[in-house]
């Protein structure tokens, strides 16, 4: 398995969810694709590499817990993983789970953002710019904590009511808005830049 070790300079785990840009630097590995629900398939050549499989980062304390309470993140939020599954050839899902412990094992939130219409660019020494588009979102609440914080965030974000359920997830309509990026891969890491909307 490959191992992703996500180095986050501003977790904003909100992004797909409004479009807007996910501030984060990751460098990955791939592990054990019971982290998420998500199913891997396919591949995406990057220069003389391919991504494939799940990535996922090791278990952070500091930024999670630093950000409970925040954005769309719960109050009961200790720690969290970063993930990335490449779902087909021109396709990938960036999650970003949640947890109400500092070892990553008892789950309160996770958000899934799907993307499509991967595009391989030019490179830029080991860079790579890539580009997709922000098509669907998940979320799903474990805790009556977390339930309560991202219907309210939910809310504020999009102007809509959302009603959540404890353990059941809620799957909708992602900005639709193309995303750029940079990306470095090796034959057992990704890392990723920040995104911006293109359009």
């Amino acid at each position: 398995m490959k191992k992703l070790l996500f180095w986050m300079v501003l977790i904003v785990g909100t992004v797909a969810l409004l479009g807007s840009c996910a501030k984060k630097d990751d460098d990955t590995t791939a592990a054990s694709t019971s982290v998420t629900s998500t199913t891997a398939s396919g591949s995406i050549t990057v220069g003389s590499e391919t991504l494939s499989g799940t990535y996922v980062s090791t278990c952070n304390t500091t930024q999670f817990a630093a950000a409970a309470g925040t954005s769309v993140f719960p109050s009961d939020v200790k720690s969290g993983k970063t993930v990335m599954v490449v779902t087909s050839d021109t396709t990938f899902s960036d999650e970003m789970l949640m947890y109400t412990d500092t070892s990553c094992s008892t789950p309160t939130a996770y958000t899934k953002n799907g993307n499509t219409s991967v595009t391989v660019g030019v490179a830029s020494g080991s860079n790579y710019l890539v580009t997709y588009n922000s098509s669907t979102y998940k979320v799903n609440a474990y805790t009556a904590v977390a339930e309560t914080h991202l219907e309210a965030f939910l809310l504020a974000a999009t102007g809509s009511a959302v009603d959540l359920t404890v353990g059941t997830e809620l799957s909708g309509t992602g900005s639709g808005k193309n995303e750029l990026n940079l990306f470095s891969v090796t034959s057992t890491t990704v890392q990723i830049g920040d995104d911006d909307n293109e359009t």
